[in-house]
């Protein structure tokens, strides 16, 4: 298996949170042809781990401060994220919040990430107001 960088190794693998119906179905196409792992996290367990939800690993735990964005969180070596985020553009499949998995967030639970995600495209997007 390969490991990207700063990232535990694991199979490539993309987790889904709140990914509508068709976005999903294309999601699962551009994996299946990528041989990318695909997880479709429930609501259920949006209370465990990214490392959890990675490893199929945890009691389902509700999120503390349940959240409705749509969010894919990936595990996926440099060339392969390329691909993956090409075909999503290719695709036309919109999700606002992505995020790499990191030695950091592999530790976070969703709603945390989610909050952390927020905040950083608030901010990116305060910035490129100023110029």
């Amino acid at each position: 298996m390969r490991k990207t960088k700063g990232a535990p190794a694991m199979e490539p693998v993309v987790l889904l949170y709140h990914i509508a119906p068709a976005k999903e179905t294309a999601i699962r196409a551009l994996c299946e042809k990528l041989s990318v792992r695909m997880v479709r996290v429930p609501v259920s367990r949006h209370g465990c781990t990214i490392g959890e939800a990675l490893r199929g690993e945890g009691a389902d735990r509700r999120a503390l401060r349940p959240f409705s964005e749509e969010m894919l969180v990936m595990n996926l070596p440099g060339i392969l994220m390329d691909f993956f985020l090409q075909g999503l553009a290719r695709e036309g499949v919109d999700v606002a919040l992505k995020a790499a998995i990191t030695p950091t967030n592999v530790a976070w639970t969703a709603d945390a990430l989610v909050r952390e995600l927020k905040d950083e495209r608030q901010e990116f997007l305060r910035q490129m107001a100023k110029k």
